[in-house]
């Protein structure tokens, strides 16, 4: 029984020591100190065990916050590219939506959508809203472009007007394209008499458009019906009918004018 402690020296010296062979605490010391080595090395035994028990469990535990962060990563990269899908997706879904409520050429809202909208305003007098004035412009004459200039001049007439329509309403009207070369102008809150002005300051301007080819004397022109529509009771499409009907009458009346009816 050898050790480098001190302590453990002296022992085994008195325990060696063969004046003390008879002393009656020499065999309890022998035993205690017997057992006290093998308390010793089960000890030793049990923290090498801990050891390497706490050794694995810190590789273990490594081991687990590698694969957490590449588990991580590989998350952040699939909700990044679920992100740009969705946003991806967002985008085309409002282009779509735009592209459904809009005339591909003018870019002014098309007829579905002048539709739903004097639907809404009508909805909207009905619960005690304001009037709303309507409007139908013609283009005169827009046949004979086609026949004498092509479809392609009439289509850069149609798409003239149009940016004229947009940049030349108070904000809160709409024009839209009803189809071929007609189009609807809602006026909301608009009497008959604003209404008008507005409506020959638009016909002052497509009147000064350059006509389909250069040089050339042809002048643009609008026939528009006007209709307020007041009556809570009256039905989009019995305005759309008056409103029409406005129309035709400034055709029979010589057109380039405005017939409130």
């Amino acid at each position: 029984m050898k050790s480098d402690d001190p302590l453990a020296r002296e022992i085994n010296a008195l325990l060696d020591d063969g004046a003390h062979q008879g002393h009656p605490l020499h065999a309890a010391l022998a035993e205690l100190y017997t057992r006290y080595l093998d308390q010793s090395r089960q000890i030793d035994r049990i923290s090498h065990i801990a050891d390497r028990y706490q050794n694995a469990e810190r590789e273990r535990g490594q081991g687990y916050a590698v694969n957490y962060q590449r588990k991580l990563r590989q998350l952040e990269k699939i909700v990044r590219i679920s992100d740009q899908y969705q946003h991806m997706l967002r985008d085309v879904n409002d282009r779509l939506q735009w592209l459904s409520s809009r005339d591909e050429l003018t870019g002014l809202p098309n007829r579905r959508f002048m539709l739903g909208l004097l639907g809404d305003h009508l909805r909207k007098l009905a619960k005690g809203g304001e009037p709303v004035c309507v409007a139908m412009a013609d283009i005169d004459h827009f046949k004979s472009i086609n026949d004498n200039y092509g479809h392609d001049a009439g289509d850069k007439v149609l798409a003239a007007l149009g940016e004229l329509f947009r940049n030349n309403l108070r904000a809160d009207d709409v024009c839209g394209r009803w189809g071929g070369e007609e189009f609807l102008i809602i006026l909301p809150g608009a009497d008959l008499e604003s209404s008008t002005i507005t409506l020959a300051r638009l016909r002052a301007r497509v009147s000064a458009l350059p006509g389909p080819d250069d040089g050339d004397a042809f002048r643009l022109s609008l026939s528009i019906g006007l209709v307020r529509g007041d009556d809570p009771d009256e039905a989009p499409d019995h305005l759309l009918k008056r409103v029409d009907e406005a129309l035709y009458a400034a055709k029979r009346q010589g057109r380039d004018r405005t017939v409130i009816a």
